[in-house]
Order: structure tokens, then C-alpha cells, then sequence
């Protein structure tokens, strides 16, 4: 009878453990400190959840993420013209063409304009270092310097959205690199600790058989 409980409890106990380690892993985000933050978190290719202080959430992709978004958000630091976007890349000078997802500064743009081409109309921006953007209608969007500073929240083809640092109450990172390590330290030490179930219920089992 006594063995039936304790191997019972080994049981309980594991699947418990799997349950919260399942958990843990699942949400995968994992809140920025301010430390984190203060060192210039999140970087590009974080995908990032912004709570706000009147409870509003934005859940969100840096634009240069390999696969498409509903919202893509670009962090501003210093104000300044900045160009977003998802398109077509050209180097005008060997005519190497590749695809083009993220960010320009707008001091780099020495001329713009439309093109339509196929039926489709077209944003072109020609940079200072030789090369020719070509964006789909609603597959760019232009932030200018007297927008100030924070996160632009973009939804192509629909809308910008600009939130201060200060409507800021959390910010989440699916790419914090430290979300892996307590994942991890969490899991290792849930197997340590049925490890040591377990030594302790062979030893208990055979006290028990003993007596």
C-alpha cells in the first residue's frame, strides 16, 4: 500500500512538472527589465508586446522579420525622416535586384516618385549609395522628424500609430535571448528536483521492503 502512494506521487508530481515546464515555454515571451531596455532593447528582429498604462496591448514584429505582419513597429530613439518598408531593391549600377524589408533613413533618399508598372502603382526611392526602392502601394510608410520619438506602430496599407515611451507600462520580447536561459533553468531544475524524488523514494521503498 505504501508503495502504491509513494510511486503515485512520483507520478503526480512528474506530470505536474511537465505541465508548468509546458507552460513556461509556451508563452514565449518574456518581460524587458528596465536595465534591458536602458541598453537599447528590443533590436531589430525582435518580435515584441507592448502593454500600455490604460491597459491597451500591441503585439507586434520588427518590419525587417522574415515573414509578413499585421503590425510592424519601428523604435525611434532620436527624431529624425525615416523610411519603412517591404519591397523591391535594385542596385542601379550592376542591376542586382533583391528583396528589401526594413529601414532607411531619409538623409540616404536623393529622390522619389511614383511609377506604375503592371497596372500596379509603385513608390520609388533612389539612396545616395546606388540603390532604387520600389514599394507597392501601402508597403511603405514615411515617419518625419517632427513626430518625435517612441514606437510607430504600422499596419500596411491601413494605418500609423505612434506610442510615447510614457503610455509605456511593459514591454514583452519573443527574442529575449534571457527568456532561453530561464526556460532552461526552470526545466533543469525541475528534472534535478525528481531526480532527487526519485532517490529519495528508492531509498523509502527500500526501508519500507526492509521492515
Amino acid at each position: 500500500m505504501k508503495k502504491k502512494i509513494l510511486i503515485s506521487f512520483i507520478i503526480v508530481s512528474f506530470f505536474n512538472y511537465a505541465g508548468c515546464s509546458s507552460s513556461l515555454l509556451s508563452t514565449g515571451y518574456s518581460v524587458l527589465s528596465e536595465e534591458e531596455i536602458k541598453e537599447g532593447r528590443p533590436v531589430s528582429g525582435e518580435s515584441i508586446k507592448l502593454i500600455l498604462n490604460d491597459g491597451s496591448e500591441y503585439e507586434c514584429d520588427h518590419v525587417s522579420n522574415p515573414e509578413p505582419s499585421q503590425i510592424y513597429y519601428l523604435k525611434v530613439d532620436t527624431a529624425g525622416n525615416y523610411i519603412i518598408g517591404r519591397g523591391g531593391e535594385t542596385n542601379v549600377l550592376t542591376g542586382e535586384a533583391s528583396y528589401f524589408k526594413g529601414v532607411v533613413l531619409g538623409d540616404m533618399v536623393d529622390s522619389s516618385g511614383i511609377e506604375i508598372i503592371n497596372s500596379q502603382e509603385y513608390t520609388i526611392y533612389w539612396t545616395k549609395d546606388n540603390n532604387r526602392l520600389a514599394f507597392e502601394l501601402g508597403k511603405c510608410i514615411e515617419i518625419k522628424s517632427d513626430q518625435g520619438t517612441g514606437y510607430f506602430l504600422w499596419q500596411p496599407g491601413l494605418s500609423l500609430t505612434k506610442v510615447s515611451f510614457n503610455e509605456i507600462k511593459e514591454i514583452y520580447s519573443e527574442g529575449n535571448p534571457n527568456a532561453w536561459y530561464k526556460s532552461k533553468w526552470v526545466e533543469y531544475a525541475g528534472i534535478a528536483g525528481i531526480i532527487v524524488i526519485l532517490v529519495l523514494t528508492g531509498l523509502a521503498i527500500k526501508s519500507i521492503s526492509e521492515m
